[in-house]
Order: structure tokens, then C-alpha cells, then sequence
């Protein structure tokens, strides 16, 4: 096998930069060995990195919603099955642990080990950091409707609760959520503040603004909370019409 074809054979696995890939091809005889040095360069690189890839994931169960970030260095983890898994059975675990804040997320039990123990166990099978970065609780009444929303690529999800019962409103609610994520892309900067951007816009695909929307259903956008990958607080939308009572967030501070 040539160097370039070593190098091809890696990049497809590990998604690693070029620089990285080429320098573990040129310093070892054989592709088992590259892959050894290659795990070993990652490893010593990653202290001094910010873990910005990954996924972004939403789960409910009845009155709760729970909206979670799990990061990753590198695109590739999104197609590793053990990550995946991972952010699976987190999810699986918040619904059951609502409210709970982040960093005591790491103490709870998923089978016979900590969570805390299977993220390491994760981390050395796909040789990569895994942080769990910030996860918030929408908590909504009997009365009130859950509209959700997740990108097609887990980059990106939205939680809405609007006025009235699901019998009637379920999917005009997950509409709006669609559209609260929509926004966020031409928007990154989002505020408090801006919910009254997300009423004035013009619903996806139809000529009508999305408070037209919700007043022809008889019903109204009471609270939006949003994610995207990797951004920062500063954009982050957690915002309500009536009392910042539905969403309670808690964030991991490094990343």
C-alpha cells in the first residue's frame, strides 16, 4: 500500500486533519502502526482543543422536554456507532432525571457502571473527548402543547410549547418549531428577546406570518428554546411571552 493510499485509508476512518494523517503515515512501517501513533497524536492534541462537533438531541415524555448537547473534535463521531449509541442512552437517562444539572449528570447509573465511567469508556473507543456540554428541561401543563423539532443531522433542534391541548394543535406546534430552528440559521445571533422575530416571520413555505399562523388555530407561542451546534450561550434562545418558568438550563462552563 503506497503512502497516499494509507493516508486515504485513515482520512475515511477518522476524519483527523491531513497534517495529522501524514505525519503518523510517514513515521510508521506499517497501517496498523500509523493507526497506533495516530490515536497517540490525538489524544496529546486534544487538552488544547474545544469540543464543538457533535449532536444535538431532543426527547419528551408527557409535560417534559428535554433538550441535550453532547460534543465531540471531529464530524466522524456522528457516525461512529458507540457515540451514537452514547447520545442515545443519555437521552434515555435525562427523561428520567429531569431538572437534574450537568455536572451531576456524570454520577448517575446506566446499568452496572456511572455514566461518568461508560462516557470515558466511549472516549477510548473512538479516541476522541467527549463532553456532555449543556442540557435544558421545558416543563409544560396538561392544557399546553410540546412542539418539536431535529435537524436532519442532529446539528440543530428546537422545543416550543404553545397554548391549548395536542388533540387539536400537535402539528401547527411542530411547525413552529420548525421554524424557531429555520430562523436560528439566518439569525445565529439570537437574544432573550427575539421571540417576537420568530411571530413576525413568515411561516416556511406559506405566505403567512407565523402569529397569523397561530391565531387562525386558536392558539399562541408561549415559550422557544433552541440549540445549535457548538454555539456559545451568547446566541443560545431560551425565551417565553409569559414568565421564564418553562426551561431551566445548565451548561458545562469549559466548552
Amino acid at each position: 500500500m503506497t503512502i497516499m493510499e494509507k493516508i486515504k485509508v485513515l482520512r475515511d476512518e477518522t476524519g483527523l486533519s491531513l497534517s495529522h494523517i501524514k505525519k503518523a503515515v510517514e513515521d510508521s512501517s506499517t497501517l496498523d502502526e500509523a493507526r497506533s501513533l495516530l490515536s497517540q497524536l490525538r489524544i496529546q492534541d486534544q487538552h488544547s482543543q474545544v469540543a464543538k462537533k457533535g449532536m444535538v438531541r431532543v426527547v419528551s415524555r408527557d409535560n417534559i422536554a428535554i433538550l441535550y448537547e453532547v460534543n465531540a473534535l471531529t464530524d466522524f463521531v456522528t457516525k461512529h456507532e458507540t457515540f451514537i449509541q452514547f447520545v442515545e442512552d443519555l437521552g434515555i437517562l435525562l427523561i428520567d432525571h429531569p431538572n437534574i444539572d450537568v455536572h451531576d449528570i456524570k454520577n448517575l447509573m446506566i446499568g452496572n457502571q456511572t455514566l461518568e465511567d461508560y462516557r470515558q469508556k466511549v472516549e477510548t473507543v473512538i479516541a476522541e473527548r467527549v463532553v456532555i456540554s449543556r442540557v435544558s428541561t421545558i416543563e409544560k401543563t396538561n392544557d399546553q402543547t410540546f412542539g418539536i423539532y431535529m435537524h436532519y443531522n442532529d446539528s440543530s433542534a428546537a422545543v416550543v410549547v404553545l397554548e391549548n391541548d395536542p388533540s387539536s394543535i400537535q402539528e401547527h406546534a411542530n411547525q413552529v418549531a420548525k421554524q424557531v430552528t429555520a430562523l436560528g440559521a439566518l439569525y445565529p445571533k439570537w437574544k432573550q428577546t427575539i421571540i417576537d422575530q420568530v411571530l413576525q416571520s413568515d411561516l416556511l413555505g406559506q405566505s403567512i406570518t407565523v402569529s397569523d399562523y397561530l391565531a387562525r388555530h386558536h392558539t399562541q407561542l408561549l415559550h422557544a428554546t433552541r440549540y445549535e451546534l457548538g454555539e456559545s450561550m451568547q446566541e443560545h434562545l431560551s425565551c417565553s411571552l409569559v414568565a421564564d418558568t418553562f426551561c431551566q438550563t445548565s451548561i458545562k462552563e469549559e466548552v
